[in-house]
């Protein structure tokens, strides 16, 4: 894991002055050093800067950029290859010398020997540069399921990129001003869907994507690899050789994420997906797993602490558990520093803290992220699945129905179906956009008026690349394209990387995604329970009440807290005269939904802590870039 940072074209080549800054403001990413290199043909050059954090092959002799044996050749990488023991066995016996014994010179080396192509050799979880100087060209690429980030700016003839916007902030030449036709899509999905950003100039570049800069300019992201949805409907295995094979294709991605030279464990929520990574990494790792664990006893229906140490009891785990009195007020603005611009995911907030009180304890961390796409985890799913069933009278009968249920918790019956409700009589991919968005395509126009760009269309485009699957089978598709790269992604590479630990995901192994997309939803969907072929395919690995304990996220008590704590904020920043987002959001609305959610009428707390994200980070962009985050301290309770 690491941060990486460069320019290249005709204009740059820049004084130590204005690069360093944007070298070091990375320093969370890397913390265990820093460094840099120039190529130059006379006509063209491209700078390369890196903060690394060291995880395989701990000499200096790895450290980065890396160049290839004449020089020609530089790599700055994020990341970690998987596969790259035996990339480098194929690049010697092609002739190619290494020098190191990690697994970034197989970039390098592979670059040369296939070009861009390499992107598609490489299997891991990576944003990495790669400059030539030779023909005066750059590369960028990004992994398949966007794990790590990567974003850039085209200026003429000059490429500009970083790990984080942070970085392209501190280019005074990269256009930083908001751009606010993109607030639609932002208040939709509670976040901006690659390849665009709130910043004028600046690119994300999609995952599964490269991008070529040259002398004639820097060309449109190339998409290198997809969800295999044409094969979606055309598994015919039977039921007994499909949970073999997830077996052992679990097995294997772990085993491959268990490489390191330096301390490595797990975060632990008591959920299957992580439970599941825990129980196999205890089967193949030689000594006692550590495993980490965070709970909020402000609410006890967010707190998972007690399936997490049953875990930990059944696999023998080294367990450390924190509980925190979250101060969120306090994280807030070190979140949004990390962030880079707004965000809608509160569970920012114990993913930020769990990832730094694993630091103290280790340098890599396995996760269960990516269980729920690749195996259709999400009880939305399984409402999917059953939407299409419900005649549209029944449901707004049974729409009255719903003030009887009981509001409030993590579960909040009441709101869960209303939105189950909601919308009817609209196509089920319809309503579940609707299920998923932030803000409803009405509130979003009573919000900001007529959007210039469509907020629709990135979840739309997936329908239609999958248009010749079953409507659950594109939901599927669309989820893992849009939620997965851009909320869980995001949210867990910049928390963790905040304190420098890498985390890893087994469940995004590539084998495994392709192996799952080629198994119908209908066989990956449960209705009784989630994930049923997940479920037979491990069922002894895990105690009982951890398979039958009710699918349960990684949140807070977000809408109390805006009944408590956080009121005041609101209030005083929000709400007040010289809000900045007064400018761009409708007044009257903001106040509506606060005066129903602070008497109880509605639950808008994820509207609000978006709204409140986007306020300060309006406030943020008035200032010049910190070089450095906000500094916080977890609250023991």
């Amino acid at each position: 894991m690491c941060g990486i940072v460069g320019v290249a074209g005709v204009d740059a080549q820049l004084p130590p002055a204005e690069r360093d800054p944007m070298v070091d403001v990375l320093a969370h990413r890397g913390p265990d050093g820093r460094g840099d290199t120039t190529l130059s043909n006379g006509r063209w050059s491209a700078w390369l800067g890196h903060r690394r954090l060291k995880v395989i092959d701990l000499s200096d002799v790895a450290d980065q950029p890396i160049l290839n044996e004449d020089g020609s050749v530089a790599v700055t990488f994020n990341g970690e290859i998987y596969n790259f023991r035996d990339l480098r066995r194929e690049l010697q016996a092609k002739g190619h010398v290494f020098r190191s014994a990690g697994d970034t010179e197989v970039i390098v080396h592979g670059y040369e020997e296939w070009g861009e192509d390499v992107v598609r050799h490489v299997d891991g979880m990576f944003a990495f540069a790669v400059a030539d100087r030779r023909m005066a060209r750059t590369l960028l690429a990004r992994d398949r399921s966007g794990k790590k980030p990567l974003f850039y700016s085209a200026d003429g003839g000059r490429l500009t990129y970083a790990s984080e916007i942070k970085s392209l902030r501190l280019a005074p030449w990269v256009d930083t001003s908001a751009d606010l036709t993109r607030l639609p899509e932002l208040l939709t999905y509670g976040w901006v869907p690659a390849p665009h950003t709130l910043y004028a100039g600046v690119r994300e570049l999609p995952p599964a994507s490269y991008v070529v800069a040259d002398e004639r300019g820097v060309g449109d992201p190339v998409e290198y690899w997809d969800w295999p949805t044409q094969l979606a409907r055309r598994e015919g295995v039977p039921s007994k050789s499909l949970e073999a094979s997830v077996r052992q294709l679990l097995e294997d991605a772990v085993r491959r994420r268990l490489v390191s030279d330096v301390p490595l464990g797990a975060l632990l929520s008591g959920g299957v997906d992580s439970s599941l990574v825990v129980g196999l990494m205890a089967k193949l790792a030689d000594e006692p797993v550590h495993t980490f664990s965070i709970g909020f006893p402000d609410d006890a229906s967010f707190d998972e602490r007690s399936y997490a140490r049953r875990v930990a009891d059944h696999f023998g785990t080294h367990h450390t558990e924190f509980e925190v009195r979250a101060d969120a007020l306090a994280l807030l603005d070190a979140l949004l520093w990390h962030h880079d611009q707004p965000f809608q995911d509160s569970s920012a907030i114990p993913t930020y803290l769990v990832s730094r009180l694993a630091r103290e304890h280790v340098t890599v961390a396995l996760n269960g992220d990516g269980g729920d796409e690749v195996f259709a985890g999400y009880e939305r799913f399984a409402a999917a699945a059953i939407g299409g069933h419900v005649p549209a009278g029944a449901a707004r009968l049974a729409q009255r129905a719903t003030g009887a249920l009981p509001e409030g918790g993590y579960f909040n019956h009441r709101r869960r179906a209303e939105r189950f409700l909601a919308g009817a009589e609209r196509p089920v991919l319809d309503r579940y956009r609707a299920w998923t968005a932030v803000f409803s395509d009405e509130l979003v126009r009573e919000a900001v008026g007529e959007p210039e760009h469509d907020p629709a269309e990135p979840m739309e485009a997936c329908y239609r690349r999958a248009a010749d699957l079953p409507e659950l089978d594109r939901i599927l598709y669309a989820n893992f394209k849009t939620y997965l790269p851009g909320d869980l992604a995001v949210k867990m590479d910049r928390m963790s990387m905040a304190h420098g630990l890498e985390t890893r995901s087994p469940f995004l192994d590539t084998a495994l995604i392709e192996r799952l997309a080629r198994v119908p939803a209908r066989r990956k969907v449960g209705l009784r329970h989630v994930k049923p072929l997940l479920r037979r395919s491990f069922w002894p690995l895990l105690p009982k009440e951890i398979w039958n304990r009710r699918k349960h996220g990684f949140g807070v008590p977000l809408s109390q807290w805006f009944r408590g704590p956080l009121a005041p904020l609101v209030q005083d920043e929000l709400l007040s005269s010289d809000a900045r987002s007064r400018e761009v959001l409708s007044p009257g609305l903001v106040q509506r939904l606060w005066c129903e959610h602070s008497e109880g009428r509605g639950d808008h707390g994820a509207r609000l802590w978006t709204l409140l994200t986007l306020e300060r980070w309006l406030r943020e962009l008035e200032r010049p870039q910190r070089l450095t985050p906000p500094s916080t301290q977890p609250v023991a309770a």
